[in-house]
């Protein structure tokens, strides 16, 4: 898997920690960490259809799974609503998860819902909210709370 990443809210290392522990079900050839919306172009992403890049541009889109490519996109910057770093880690790291589980039930071939993986992402953060403090250097543990 290839790894495109700016290094400034996550570093390959931290990643490849988080991909591992998921295991070989996850898998991806592509993983692009977008911190600013230029490097949509840095990293010839383009090819996303007209609907998807306006929503990427304005920061509507948190990330997602291209199953022809097989690939995953966080989009770092939707996330500035937070205006804190390790808050802006944390919910990347949320849609990170959510497009791995598309990913997930891609290479199970088996029909999945955006609900089904908004829940996986939030169950699986906070079930495991110790190792991704660590992993993430973290000081204290946290919660991710669902919005409506």
């Amino acid at each position: 898997m290839r790894i495109y990443n700016s290094g400034y809210y996550f570093t390959n290392e931290q990643l490849g920690v988080i991909l591992d522990r998921l295991g070989d079900s996850y898998e991806i050839n592509h993983l692009y960490i977008i911190e600013k919306r230029r490097d949509i172009i840095k990293y010839g992403l383009i090819f996303l259809n007209i609907i998807d890049f306006i929503s990427i541009l304005f920061g509507k889109l948190e990330g997602n799974f291209v199953p022809t490519t097989k690939s995953v996109m966080v989009y770092v910057y939707a996330q500035n609503e937070y205006k804190n770093y390790q808050s802006s880690q944390l919910y990347s790291l949320h849609a990170l998860l959510h497009e791995l589980c598309h990913a997930y039930y891609h290479n199970i071939k088996k029909e999945e819902s955006e609900e089904d993986c908004d829940n996986f992402a939030t169950n699986y953060l906070n079930k495991n909210s110790k190792f991704f403090s660590k992993v993430m250097d973290w000081k204290d543990e946290w919660e991710v709370e669902e919005e409506d």
